[in-house]
């Protein structure tokens, strides 16, 4: 497969389209935001007029979406992805959406013959830039080795977890501690700042600790030195996947209490204006 469709050429996609072109696919891209698609062309993707215009260049078609109603528009509408891919083809979804829509999106694809992976990333634009996404698998077995090629031209480690729906449990679950440390995080340096402790030695003890983590690594510049314009991951985005979570675990009738906690932080967050802010905002959302 050597014609590939992308469906998202924002802060991920554009780092995806740039991977899978330098690694020798041709890529076929649409995004409603012209700018952004103007991006991927620039990089060397061929710029569509639609989703369904790139699934009839494609054999296989990665989106890369805010969540899951646009994932159901783009692939399920009558104008989508799957009423232009034919039969054989496939579609990887590195959107984060819930595991009960990947699954749905699954069935509805193999009615078509189409074979359909949930694939949520981790990594940041910074990890899709450099090609070095962590990759997390839901779907068949038997035609994973029939997209390894694509998945490691954008990623170093790719996770199969098993049936379809699995990727996006598993993404879901990890946004989950990361945005329970991250509000933790938030609340230490505020109890310790007020004690007279300033962040930047505090956050040199933690992560000398037994408290040392990679969240306080990759987000902890903006905390420390309160920068929170610098958007490494939005908290609108964040603020999406922790209800995503939450929502999985009422499905499976699975208690969540910190899981329903850390919401709410984020919700308040949210609804003081920190939305276009990095997630790590959240540090502050009791000012």
């Amino acid at each position: 497969m050597k014609n590939i469709g992308l469906i998202g050429c924002g802060a991920m996609g554009k780092g995806i389209a740039k991977n899978l072109v330098k690694n020798g696919f041709h890529v076929f891209a649409y995004d409603r935001d012209q700018q952004a698609l103007d991006i991927c062309s620039d990089i060397g993707a061929h710029p569509q007029a639609s989703p369904f215009e790139v699934g009839k260049q494609a054999d296989a078609v990665i989106t890369s979406l805010p969540g899951p109603q646009i994932v159901k528009d783009v692939l399920l509408g009558d104008d989508g992805i799957f009423a232009a891919l034919k039969p054989g083809s496939f579609v990887l979804d590195m959107s984060t959406i819930d595991p009960k829509t990947a699954q749905d999106i699954y069935l509805f694809a193999k009615d078509r013959s189409i074979h359909f992976f949930d694939c949520p990333l981790s990594g940041g634009p910074a990890g899709a830039d450099s090609g070095t996404l962590t990759i997390m698998v839901g779907g068949d077995e038997a035609y994973i080795n029939d997209v390894l090629p694509i998945l490691h031209s954008v990623g170093r480690d790719i996770i199969l977890l098993g049936s379809s729906g699995y990727g996006q449990v598993a993404k879901l679950c990890h946004n989950m501690l990361v945005a329970t440390i991250t509000a933790a995080l938030g609340e230490a340096f505020a109890v310790g700042e007020k004690a007279g402790v300033p962040r930047k030695q505090l956050a040199e003890v933690i992560q000398s600790g037994s408290a040392h983590n990679r969240v306080l690594s990759v987000f902890g510049e903006n905390i420390v030195k309160d920068s929170y314009e610098h958007v490494l991951f939005s908290l609108q985005h964040m603020n999406k996947d922790i209800h995503l979570y939450t929502e999985t675990a009422q499905y499976f009738a699975q208690p969540s209490p910190i899981g329903l906690l850390v919401s709410d932080i984020y919700q308040t967050a949210m609804e003081k204006g920190k939305g276009l802010l990095d997630s790590s905002a959240v540090c502050q959302s009791n000012e």
